[in-house]
């Protein structure tokens, strides 16, 4: 519980920084109209009483002050629907500030997650959850802002106890039990709708999961050429059934209790105007008290209502700010401190072992290889051997759970490494398609370069992408049909991607499966020239097939997260182990 409180008082600490760094005019704007709320709110009910008792005694000597009272009633009265409108303004500030604030925030520390993370689903379902509390919740300006009005309701609720207690103690009894009921059903049901909530979180991943093959075009087409669109409706609905069957108890439940608070608390504001009234018969009250009583009545009935929604909504806040705050919490890359120098010699990989969470065996057992400055790599092995791990464990992108990887000397677990991913340039095999002109998609990789057209065009050349520039009108044509561009076929994106990669100058380039959607004659032509262009670079090409490995200086086998062979293309196809066997299988196919 202390662990609890301490969370708590720390995530509001959060929330006050927040605002106070991006949207100032929120916490000021907010509190300035919840004191005048609240003041006027507690001065109402006084107001009142005082104008009821001089009513019936008017005369000249009072009236001066009786026409001030009325016109400060007056004030009570107009000025809150004022105050209302500011509040919808600071609110609609806020909103437009969301994006800039809160939002950059969370990408800002999405962009330091550490991979390897992002391969566990419970860091996604706390992106989820932390991504709809900021779209929704606009982080910590609604829990501030419930946190005034729960003050402001409290204290209209306490002046208005305290003028009818004033008339008779007999008539606090009652005000509290409606409120205390109230109170404790609204904060039983938001609990339970929280912790229905929260353990949905996959259950929503995968609705939304769902709902974007019936908007993707990739998927829709496969979707109707195979025809499987009913089955996907059938998971979609399956689980959009399962999601909102689950929030219906909660929410049925819920309002069984609320009725029967509705039912006690109107019971209870029965009985205090039948007790102010025998009070007013038996000669205990005056008229006019009598009349203050049933206003306090009528103002505290909606005013504990009032205040018993702004606690549970208060706690309702919480609960997403929690959820945002949490997602701030997630293991962020732990960067060295030494500074990175290029390597002169050699990559070494010592003893390495890596298991992605929840697996059940290593994906990476005992890996050890040295790749020399300069040399050409071709990683082989079959689907699942480790090749995808080990050049994302190679470059620093994953962490090793044990073992070393140095460059040179250096342990990248000790360098920085935004230092040592300049020196990089990764072409990964779920590389993206971006909706951009071509231009774009090939020199993202290095945006200081992009207006060398030479160096564009030896890179397109390469990688033979002459004949799609000529077609589709130039390198500053928009590719993509999402914004009414060019679409490319599964090949030519690759060839894009391949020449993102080789754009960016850098030492060392890796190629994962860069080449799967290519044609075996295509393949060995463009990864030919790829060497050609990278000489003097090191690079790494991780492929299932071994056509290029012919003109690769080293051939690395793996098998079950091991090297199992390494040496040239020669050597290794005549000494009969995994490699041969790779050869002459696939040599069947050509």
């Amino acid at each position: 519980m202390n662990s609890i409180r301490h969370k708590g008082i720390h995530y509001m600490g959060y929330c006050i920084r927040d605002i106070l760094r991006f949207t100032p005019l929120v916490l000021w704007g907010k509190l300035s109209m919840s004191i005048v709320e609240g003041f006027l709110g507690v001065w109402m009910p006084i107001l009142l009483a005082q104008i009821f008792e001089l009513v019936p005694y008017l005369n000249e000597t009072n009236i001066y002050l009786f026409e001030r009272k009325a016109v400060c009633l007056c004030l009570c009265v107009g000025l809150p629907p004022m105050c209302a409108l500011v509040t919808r303004a600071v609110s609609i500030y806020n909103d437009s500030k969301k994006e800039s604030c809160y939002g950059w925030a969370m990408f800002e520390h999405a962009q330091k997650i550490r991979l390897e993370s992002l391969e566990d689903s419970k860091v996604l379902d706390a992106f989820q959850k932390a991504n709809a509390a900021y779209a929704s919740q606009a982080s910590g300006s609604r829990l501030l802002s419930s946190l005034f009005i729960t003050v402001e309701a409290a204290l209209v609720c306490v002046s208005t106890v305290f003028v009818a207690g004033s008339f008779s103690v007999w008539l606090i009894p009652c005000m509290l039990l409606g409120f205390l009921v109230h109170l404790f059903t609204n904060l039983y049901s938001e609990n339970h709708r929280t912790v229905i909530y929260r353990s949905q979180s996959s259950l929503q991943r995968r609705l939304w999961y769902l709902w974007q093959q019936f908007c993707r075009k990739e998927s829709v087409k496969e979707m109707r050429t195979l025809g499987f669109h009913d089955y996907l409706k059938k998971l979609w609905v399956e689980t959009n059934v399962q999601v909102v069957e689950e929030m219906q108890e909660v929410e049925l439940r819920a309002a069984r209790l609320s009725s029967a608070a509705v039912i006690v608390k109107n019971t209870c504001y029965a009985a205090n105007v039948a007790i102010a009234l025998y009070l007013m018969v038996n000669g205990h009250l005056a008229v006019g008290q009598f009349a203050a009583c049933l206003s306090a009545f009528t103002l505290l009935h909606s005013e504990l209502t009032r205040l018993g929604d702004k606690i549970s909504d208060l706690f309702n806040c919480y609960h997403y700010v929690e959820e945002y705050y949490d997602f701030f919490q997630t293991e962020t890359e732990e960067s060295g401190d030494r500074e990175y120098r290029p390597f002169q010699r050699e990559i070494s990989v010592r003893d390495v072992h890596f298991r992605y969470c929840g697996a059940d065996r290593d994906a990476l057992d005992g890996v050890n290889l040295n790749i020399r400055k300069g040399e050409h790599v071709v990683i082989v092995g079959v689907n699942g051997s480790g090749k995808t791990t080990l050049s994302k464990v190679l470059t620093g992108a994953y962490l090793a759970q044990s073992g070393e990887v140095f460059y040179d000397e250096q342990n990248v677990k000790d360098i920085r490494r935004e230092e040592l991913y300049k020196d990089i340039s990764l072409v990964s095999q779920d590389f993206v398609h971006y909706n951009f002109s071509l231009r774009e998609n090939i020199c993202i990789s290095d945006l200081s370069r992009r207006q060398d057209e030479r160096r564009l065009q030896e890179v397109a050349a390469a990688v033979g992408l002459d004949e799609l520039i000529s077609g589709i009108g130039g390198v500053d044509t928009q590719l993509g049909r999402e914004f009414g561009g060019c679409e490319l076929s599964g090949g030519e994106w690759q060839k894009v991607a391949i020449a993102r990669g080789l754009f960016k100058d850098s030492p060392l380039i890796v190629l994962d499966e860069p080449t799967s959607a290519l044609d075996p004659l295509v393949e060995y032509d463009i990864l030919t020239k790829f060497l050609e262009l990278t000489r003097g670079r090191t690079s790494v090409i991780i492929s299932h097939r071994v056509g290029i490995c012919r003109a690769a200086d080293k051939v690395i086998v793996m098998k079950d997260g091991q090297v199992v062979e390494c040496g040239t293309h020669e050597a290794l196809r005549l000494a009969g182990g995994e490699y041969s066997q790779i050869w002459r299988e696939q040599a069947k196919w050509y």
